[in-house]
């Protein structure tokens, strides 16, 4: 599934890059992200938001696709990953990872998220990037706090064997909304995730087997 953004240009000689403003640069291309769709950001746009010059861009990423993935890598993985919330009960500490400060708060990063979904769909080596940096490890981080949340005693016991589907759930649902109604899933909705899926199938031990 290529695009012409996965098509490199012919390199050519010049100055050597400054890397010191790449961080910036990064920064603006995940902004562009979060307030429009993928199709419609250009490095020429991201350049002068930056201030740089379009040719500079080019010269350290030739392509569309190699400037979005440097911004996803240079964002890392959610800081939840490296510490768990510790709110108190289940529902606390899965909001928590909602509500998360990464990437400026709730509302930008799931309006950049909303982004890069979209641009998954153009390139294998951009859906390869929001699979391994983004969606794995909230997989990671919500089995995480439903394990933990079993082993403290604030879920039974015997409801262990769901905490793999489960804690696939919360991204998955993401997703399926974007790609079934068009639109992003903002925190209201995972609130709802959280309260009408994940919950209650976490509140009622498993029934006895239906007779064949």
């Amino acid at each position: 599934m290529g695009t012409e953004d996965d098509v490199t240009p012919v390199a050519r000689p010049g100055r050597p890059y400054d890397r010191s403003r790449d961080a910036q640069i990064l920064a603006v291309t995940l902004d562009a992200l979060a307030e429009r769709e993928y199709e419609h950001v250009t490095i020429d746009a991201v350049a002068q938001r930056a201030g740089r010059a379009k040719t500079t861009l080019y010269r350290r990423w030739p392509t569309k696709v190699d400037l979005v993935l440097a911004a996803v890598e240079a964002a890392g993985r959610p800081p939840e990953a490296d510490e768990l919330p510790d709110e108190g009960t289940l529902r606390a500490d899965l909001l928590a990872v909602v509500d998360s400060p990464w990437l400026g708060g709730p509302e930008r990063r799931l309006a950049i998220f909303t982004g890069l979904t979209s641009a998954a769909r153009s390139s294998d080596r951009l859906a390869d990037a929001v699979r391994t940096t983004v969606t794995e490890p909230y997989v990671a981080v919500y089995r995480a706090l439903l394990q933990r949340a079993v082993d403290r005693g604030q879920v039974a016991a015997e409801l262990a064997p769901r905490v793999p589907l489960l804690a696939q759930v919360i991204p998955a649902m993401s997703g399926h909304r974007l790609g079934a109604t068009g639109e992003p899933a903002g925190r209201e909705f995972f609130v709802s995730v959280v309260d009408q899926v994940v919950l209650p199938a976490l509140a009622h031990p498993p029934g006895p087997a239906t007779p064949a």
